[in-house]
């Protein structure tokens, strides 16, 4: 299984929705290629393509938001980036990827390489830590 899920991509985000008659239901955001990143629908821990995309996370994310719209799509809260050595002071919403970086390392410092600086993750909530290390057992990330 876990060969099968690094086949399938870099996973970069978490939302969630709630179907009518199917109930919340998990989605992964993951990067297929350098430009192209895809939202899955997990259903009984099975990961299906949706077919909503975008050629960066954050065009990925707007078009989960516009299509799903209807059944109350969700970001997965994980906390806030901040930039160092100077730290900002309000920080910014971080991904899925970037909060499992941080959390992965002892002193929770990672290199961004989109921002090409290091940066700290902090504040996650207990849910969003519970589902990375979930996911990290199950080599699903």
């Amino acid at each position: 299984m876990a060969e099968e899920t690094r086949a399938i991509g870099k996973l970069i985000h978490i939302a969630q929705v709630s179907f009518e008659k199917k109930g919340k239901h998990w989605l992964y955001l993951r990067q297929l290629e350098p430009l192209k990143y895809v939202w899955f629908v997990v259903e009984e821990d099975k990961e299906q393509e949706s077919g909503i995309w975008g050629a960066t996370s954050e065009e990925a994310i707007f078009e989960g938001i516009t299509h799903w719209r209807k059944f109350q799509f969700t970001s997965l809260n994980c906390g806030f980036r901040y930039t160092l050595p100077e730290r900002d002071e309000i920080g910014t919403p971080a991904l899925f990827h970037q909060m499992a970086a941080s959390y992965a390392t002892m002193n929770g410092i990672y290199f961004e390489s989109e921002l090409g600086c290091n940066c700290i993750v902090q504040n996650a909530p207990l849910l969003s830590r519970q589902l990375w290390d979930a996911l990290r057992q199950k080599g699903r990330l």
